[in-house]
């Protein structure tokens, strides 16, 4: 009697969960619309047969200005100050190794336009054949502070020397990630320059050229570049502190 008990109990259980399970299945089938199909090839699953992330990431920022057409060049060159560094550092604007040694800061007045803080690829800064590091946005005084490394380049005489930045044309090229500008890549780029007939060089001051300052290295440079952002960009005090808190 008692395994009767026990069976009638454990049947009535079972036919419970089964209604239950057979409720939710219906339920389930009814919310997906009649004519819906699923396409395994814009479904992705992970090997558990969970459904994966998009492989395409949402836009980083919404209601961004987009990036202007570029080649373009900046406006002037309001100061330049050539450096040299008792100890190297490596540049991190391009693809291949740059150690620097040698090279000028620029003070540079450039549109606006070019000059919006964007969480995504923007348009490289070139000065002749080399990438140029910028060192604040300058969004709202419309004013750059960049390291622009030594570089050499073939004069028409075919004679290599050393690149003078306020000889050379100084422009925002195409919207790129450092990692993958190299010497082939600025060389396209200066291709698209010439065809857009973009000037070979730029507005100088005529009192930009400073004299040449000597620093131990990368980081006694930053104060000199920390002054420059403090009388240029008074609105981004808070970079230059933090370039002169730098040990």
């Amino acid at each position: 009697m008692k395994n009767t008990v026990i069976s009638a109990v454990s049947t009535s259980v079972l036919t419970s969960v089964l209604t239950s399970v057979a409720l939710v299945s219906v339920a389930a089938a009814s919310a997906v619309p009649p004519n819906s199909t699923t396409n395994p090839a814009t479904t992705p699953s992970t090997p558990s047969g969970e459904v994966a992330p998009p492989s395409k990431a949402p836009p980083q920022v919404q209601g961004m200005p987009s990036v202007p057409a570029t080649p373009a060049m900046v406006t002037e060159v309001l100061e330049a100050i050539p450096f040299e560094l008792a100890n190297s550092y490596v540049h991190n604007m391009r693809k291949d190794v740059v150690t620097v040694t040698r090279g000028h800061v620029l003070v540079i007045r450039a549109p606006k336009a070019f000059l919006i803080p964007r969480q995504l690829a923007d348009s490289v800064l070139l000065v002749g054949a080399q990438t140029a590091e910028r060192c604040n946005v300058g969004y709202e005084s419309g004013v750059l502070v960049v390291v622009v490394p030594q570089t050499s380049e073939v004069g028409s005489d075919g004679v290599t020397r050393v690149a003078d930045p306020l000889r050379s044309r100084i422009y925002f090229a195409s919207p790129e990630l450092p990692e993958r500008v190299d010497a082939a890549w600025i060389a396209a780029e200066a291709a698209k320059a010439d065809a857009a007939k973009l000037p070979a060089t730029c507005a100088v001051n005529a009192r930009a050229l400073n004299g040449a300052r000597t620093f131990d290295d990368r980081d006694a440079l930053g104060l000199l570049i920390a002054d420059l952002i403090a009388r240029y960009a008074p609105d981004e005090l808070e970079r230059a502190e933090a370039l002169r808190a730098v040990d």
